[in-house]
């Protein structure tokens, strides 16, 4: 009992330090890179992008900025989006159940 309680104890707080060390680097560490720089423009058929290469010759309305460099959204991020979504899929579907019990009654 108590080497399973020390083996979830010690997952628990790797993951919790993963997660810890996962948002330090993609929120602090990493957002501001005055090496790079950032264009913004529009392209013949009116759409913007965003990107960090040089925009082709046809574009209107370009930017240039330094700083920030893209970084990928922190996991926790991430498993929060995924929760939300699963949790709206199973009410969804639970409320269908709901409603074809209603409609044999």
């Amino acid at each position: 009992m108590k080497k399973g309680l020390i083996i979830a104890g010690i997952l628990v707080l790797g993951s919790a330090g993963f997660l810890a060390y996962d948002w330090q680097v993609k929120t602090t560490l990493r957002a501001d890179d005055q090496r790079v720089t950032l264009y913004s423009w529009t392209d013949a058929q009116g759409a913007k992008h965003y990107t960090d290469s040089q925009p082709p010759f046809d574009a209107v309305n370009v930017q240039k900025r330094k700083g920030y460099k893209y970084v990928d959204t922190p996991l926790a991020i991430k498993i929060k989006d995924q929760t939300i979504a699963m949790y709206k899929w199973i009410k969804s579907k639970l409320s269908k159940k709901k409603d074809k019990k209603k409609k044999r009654h």
